[in-house]
């Protein structure tokens, strides 16, 4: 499977777990509206009638009635909790019971009238679900958490469909640390060989060139820090006027240089197998990993040695 087929499979999963997300989210959202015994009231001219409130949140309401009112309207609206006696609702004592909120009408249609709360405070928001919490509006609303479970578990419905992804994200973002670790320390390596090795020869008290165990020696310290070192791989090479000489496995040979005559090019190869720190799972036949594969990583230091 090529990298565009792994990302569409890695999209798809996504896709299906946000519509997850947004279907437990609304199954949510639709258990925080309540069927409480209230009753409304609000001015008309005369004395104030009670209205049966068909259902209520902290956000709004609609309310049964024959007064239709032209949307936009605002408008105070005072609710009382009401007991039901079987032959209708009774509200009960106002000077101990009731809550006043300002409200604009945003709808109405045959069920009655929809109201949009307007609270001028958050204070006032919580004031009034607390008000709803209440008395009769408590025990609809156990009733309606009884009914709808997810009420209760959205949260930790939300937590599991999140946490494999976070933790798939955090295991990514070591692996991948990892690797650009490795890419930058098996560079520098590469670049301190060939510099150990041209520092021989030609120069102040010509000391001797050193050589290739004593460059592998330097490398393999300078990438002490890596994990499977046992996969280190060191080639020296040197191009001596189209004459090259290598040391160690592979197969890479140093470039003419372009003044044979007065200078040796001197080349250090190093190859390592980066391998991730947290592994995790892997199809390898189908292309699938949930991380970074096992990568061989090769860089070379190409310097000019004096004849």
């Amino acid at each position: 499977m090529d990298t565009s087929s792994r990302g569409s499979t890695f999209a798809k999963y996504v896709r299906d777990w946000v519509k997850t997300w947004k279907l437990a989210l609304r199954e949510r959202r639709a258990t925080q509206r309540v069927t409480p015994p209230l009753l409304a009231y609000y001015w008309t001219g005369g004395v104030p009638s009670a209205h049966a409130v068909i259902d209520v949140s902290a956000d709004g309401a609609l309310v049964a009635g024959k007064d239709r009112w032209r949307p936009g309207t605002v408008l105070l609206l005072t609710f009382q909790h009401a007991t039901d006696s079987g032959s209708g609702l009774t509200a009960q004592p106002i000077e101990t019971d009731a809550a006043t909120v300002r409200a604009r009408v945003s709808r109405s249609d045959a069920d009655g009238m929809g109201f949009r709360f307007l609270h001028l405070t958050p204070a006032d928001r919580r004031k009034f679900e607390t008000f709803l919490l209440q008395k009769g509006a408590q025990q609809e609303h156990k009733a309606m958490s009884a009914k709808h479970p997810s009420n209760g578990g959205s949260a930790i419905i939300e937590l599991a469909l999140v946490l494999p992804l976070l933790f798939l994200f955090i295991v990514n973002i070591v692996n991948f640390g990892a690797f650009f670790f490795a890419w930058i320390t098996i560079a520098n390596a590469a670049r301190t060989g060939a510099q150990y090795m041209v520092m021989g020869g030609a120069t102040v008290t010509s000391p001797a060139p050193a050589t290739a165990a004593q460059i592998s020696t330097l490398v393999t310290n300078d990438i002490s820090s890596l994990l499977n070192r046992g996969s280190l791989v060191v080639r020296v090479c040197t191009n001596n006027n189209t004459v090259v000489t290598c040391t160690g496995p592979g197969s890479s040979v140093p470039p003419a240089d372009p003044e044979p005559s007065s200078y040796v090019l001197a080349t250090v190869d190093v190859t390592y197998t980066y391998q991730p720190p947290v592994p995790l799972w892997s199809f390898p036949n189908l292309g699938i990993r949930a991380t970074l594969p096992p990568t061989t990583l090769h860089r070379q230091g190409v310097m000019r040695m004096i004849q």
